[in-house]
């Protein structure tokens, strides 16, 4: 959950529908992330994290941004996945090798959500849907490139109708990744992985 790696979006002036669902975690504990541009049209950006929510079973959070802009720049799809996955999904004692293996299928609806959404551009109309769903499995290794810590980050992203509130305090180290996400392969250099203190993710769509 490095602000570095965390995709910000352009804000669109749509008119925005009703806030229906919010989702709310506390991190405290390792959490892992990843983005990518392969070209200027594209780009996707996951990020893992540990929960711990006074009362509630030990689990994590994932958060899964993808956006592709279409060349002539009349529309832009974007899928966001996030909410609460098994704590079994995210495993590893250290940064040193924390691994994420989750089926978007069985995500819980009362505690995630899922949406791809076709932004009209030129109209700025917005159609939304459920996602494709699929496996993430990735493995992220520290690698001691890079070392910083986050002292207080606060960041507000609004995506269509989706708003995105990320708090953090963490300390955080360069990071290898390797696996595949949704079946096209990944392996970089600049991921990013570290230990969350009293940081949280609110989501509201």
């Amino acid at each position: 959950m490095k602000k570095l790696l965390l995709l910000v979006l352009a804000m669109l002036p749509l008119s925005l529908a009703a806030q229906t669902t919010r989702v709310f975690f506390k991190h405290t504990g390792e959490f892992a992330s990843f983005s990518q541009s392969p070209d200027s049209f594209n780009s996707v950006s996951i990020s893992v994290s540990r929960v711990s929510n006074t009362g509630t079973t030990p689990s994590a959070s994932i958060l899964f941004t993808q956006v592709s802009i279409a060349t002539d720049f009349s529309t832009e799809t974007f899928t966001e996945i996030t909410g609460a996955i098994p704590a079994t999904s995210f495993t590893g004692a250290t940064v040193n090798n924390l691994v994420l293996n989750v089926d978007t299928s069985t995500l819980d609806p009362t505690t995630s959500f899922a949406i791809t959404c076709v932004v009209d551009l030129n109209a700025l109309t917005e159609v939304c849907s459920p996602p494709t769903n699929g496996v993430i499995q990735l493995t992220f290794t520290a690698n001691g490139v890079q070392e910083t810590r986050v002292i207080d980050f606060n960041e507000v992203i609004t995506n269509g109708t989706t708003t995105t509130h990320i708090r953090q305090k963490s300390d955080n180290s360069s990071a290898n990744v390797t696996g595949t996400i949704f079946g096209v392969s990944v392996s970089s250099n600049l991921a990013t992985v570290g230990v969350n203190h009293d940081s949280s993710l609110e989501i509201i769509h």
